[in-house]
């Protein structure tokens, strides 16, 4: 069975298949270059805007809110968060500001987390500064409905680990934007 032929035939074989490896490995490379760019051009949200306030109660707001990120294509988030508390709709002299420092998208709902750097009166000062943060999800409304937000914290800052959306059992009055891609 170790014919001439036989011998012949199994050359060729073996070598149709290299070629045809080596023909086709290219292909792959490109099939998987375009869903890699595929994949890039569908990429998640990259920035959020968020300007209203929260009411535990419809139309009675207790917290207005101010807030700007964005997360550049490595994963760094940059931004500020600003919020005063209110007492249906009219300002008090409470505030609190800090970096946003985490942004987690998820369709029309977005988190963010942003240590406490500042507050008016000046409760957070010196080494405080940075120690508790807290962590907003919004939920943008859809098909007329309201959006909604929710909070967590204060807590230590070093408790969070990431930024996945939680619960957004409040009433937002105001615009969230979500953009980019």
């Amino acid at each position: 069975m170790n014919s001439p032929h036989a011998r012949l035939h199994g050359i060729a074989s073996g070598r149709a298949r290299r070629v045809a490896v080596a023909a086709a490995i290219p292909l792959f490379a490109a099939t998987a270059a375009i869903a890699t760019s595929t994949t890039a051009a569908a990429a998640s949200p990259d920035s959020l805007s968020i300007d209203g306030s929260l009411q535990p109660v419809p139309g009675f707001s207790v917290l207005h809110i101010v807030a700007d990120g964005q997360k550049a294509a490595n994963g760094d988030t940059t931004g500020t968060y600003n919020a005063n508390v209110e007492l249906g709709g009219l300002a008090l002299p409470i505030e609190v500001a800090g970096p946003i420092t985490c942004l987690s998208f998820d369709g029309d709902t977005a988190s963010l987390i942003y240590p406490i750097a500042s507050t008016v009166p000046p409760v957070v000062t010196g080494s405080l500064s940075g120690a508790l943060a807290v962590q907003i999800t919004v939920t943008r409304g859809i098909d007329g409905q309201p959006s909604h937000v929710g909070l967590m914290g204060p807590m230590p800052t070093s408790s969070f680990e990431g930024c996945e959306p939680g619960p957004t059992p409040f009433v937002f009055d105001g615009t969230i934007e979500i953009g980019g891609g």
